[in-house]
């Protein structure tokens, strides 16, 4: 397909920490897609799953990529048109190294910290602001940039969130939270451009004055020299236009030659892929404000939170969406609008399988009761005790039925697309999975403890099973037990 029109870039970024790490017949189908489909870059989103060496400690376990397993991607990459941008968040959500006794030196707060947001402690996520932590991230930098031949590179930085709670509270209480961020951000810079890159960073904490106000303050300067804010934001009724317009006039004071990317979301994370409805128009939301504010590009992404249990193939439709956006066409709207696309792809049953994806993706609607950036179905499934009795205690016993009879009809759908394609494979599974939470949901409503527990024992049985080995079509072990822990 051609190249993006409407915007200049046009980029996918996969969350490969989370527990999925594809395996690399999966990348290398997937970099094969994106060429299709028009797409200019690919980011790994990596946290600590590359094989450093000497920090066996924070990837063992978790399959990581290895440094020739990158540069064989990067080529695959490079000869297709799709640049395969590195992607290592340095700042926030580095859980993964600080619970090792090894980097507990380099944590805001050692001994984890009081998070007000979800009203529950947590451990160290965030590294304290500082020349060490620096020097330890410059240090994995140039372990891990020369394998990439792009001249970019993602450090992250975005949620940061025990920032000014621990060793920075009196530098942060003295010269502001979003001071000491981008002061920090200052020195990663510094050591990317050593390595001979220039960055992205997410432009959250850019965008709120850093004190709690995630509207206010002046956008500082110092930070857009030579490099690309990502506004991301993943509601279908994100403010993308209000903060790309602030970042613009940001750009303008400083000469106008700085670039920002804009980031929606395909909302597969935290659901089985059933919130296609707030991902279609969280897109369409964030091209119209990167159209109207000049971006320099769309990153579409997708995440795997508490424990990916998101089939790879509900990303499908969210792709295709923003590769006819990108090229100027009309948003898709229907499952004939995204059938050709899934046949140029190679997909068998094309049309069948669009159908079911895009059927399975508005199961979310059928259910009144909305919780942000997740699934109701997801968490009918997964949810224990009295979290669960409260889920579901005032949903309509008339949607979980509409719901559940739209949902055997996907099922039944998928028994037509060749049990050889991995997407129709995963979906299934996720269809099954999305069966038994409604049938758990039905049998509570009704007071039938017995269909209730048949349920919960599926659940925590078969699907298990099955799960797994969807899993295994396309992704490594390493982070399936973690995923499972859930069940």
């Amino acid at each position: 397909m051609p190249p993006p029109a409407a915007v200049p870039a046009l980029g996918f970024m996969l969350d490969v920490s989370r527990g999925r790490v594809p395996t690399m017949p999966a990348l290398f189908r997937l970099a094969d897609r994106l060429r299709l489909l028009g797409f200019t870059q690919l980011q790994l989103y990596v946290e600590h799953t590359f094989a450093f060496p000497g920090h066996e400690d924070a990837w063992r376990g978790a399959s990581p990529l290895t440094a020739e397993e990158i540069r064989a991607l990067d080529a695959h990459c490079r000869s297709r048109g799709v640049e395969l941008v590195p992607n290592l968040n340095s700042f926030g959500h580095v859980e993964r190294w600080l619970k090792h006794e090894k980097y507990r030196r380099l944590a805001e707060c050692p001994d984890g910290f009081y998070h007000e947001l979800f009203k529950m402690r947590r451990p160290a996520g965030t590294f304290f602001p500082c020349e060490e932590t620096a020097d330890f991230m410059g240090a994995l930098y140039r372990e891990y940039l020369p394998h990439f031949s792009s001249d970019k590179f993602n450090v992250g930085g975005d949620e940061p969130w025990e920032l000014g709670l621990g060793r920075s509270r009196e530098r942060c209480a003295a010269l502001g939270k979003r001071a000491v961020y981008v002061e920090h951000m200052l020195r990663l810079k510094k050591r990317a451009e050593a390595c001979g890159k220039k960055i992205m960073f997410w432009a959250d904490v850019l965008l709120g004055d850093g004190d709690g106000n995630a509207r206010g303050g002046e956008i500082p300067a110092a930070l857009l020299d030579g490099a690309v804010p990502v506004i991301w934001g993943y509601e279908a009724d994100h403010p993308f236009d209000a903060q790309c317009a602030r970042v613009r006039a940001a750009l303008e004071k400083t000469g106008g030659s700085g670039s920002f990317t804009v980031a929606p979301g395909t909302s597969a994370w935290l659901s089985f892929g059933t919130r296609l409805s707030n991902a279609l128009a969280n897109i369409r939301a964030a091209f119209s404000a990167a159209e109207k504010w000049r971006a320099g590009g769309v990153l579409l992404t997708t995440w795997g939170d508490a424990g990916y249990h998101n089939p790879p193939a509900a990303n499908l439709l969210p792709l295709i969406s923003c590769a006819a956006l990108a090229r100027g066409d009309p948003a898709p709207e229907t499952p004939a609008d995204f059938a050709p696309a899934l046949e140029k792809m190679g997909v068998p049953a094309a049309e069948t399988l669009a159908e079911a994806l895009f059927s399975f993706g508005k199961l979310d609607d059928f259910i009144s009761k909305k919780i942000p950036n997740r699934s109701w179905i997801r968490e009918a499934f997964f949810a224990k005790g009295e979290a669960f009795e409260k889920l579901a205690a005032d949903v309509p016993a008339a949607e979980i039925a509409a719901a559940a009879e739209e949902n055997a009809r996907v099922l039944k759908l998928l028994g037509g697309v060749p049990a050889s394609c991995p997407e129709a494979a995963e979906l299934s599974v996720a269809a099954e999975m999305t069966a038994a939470a409604l049938r758990r949901a039905d049998a509570f409503l009704r007071g039938d403890a017995p269909a209730r527990a048949a349920a919960e024992t599926e659940a925590a049985g078969p699907l298990r099973e099955k799960f797994a080995a969807a899993w295994r079509l396309s992704c490594r072990e390493g982070g399936l037990a973690e995923s499972l822990s859930f069940f």
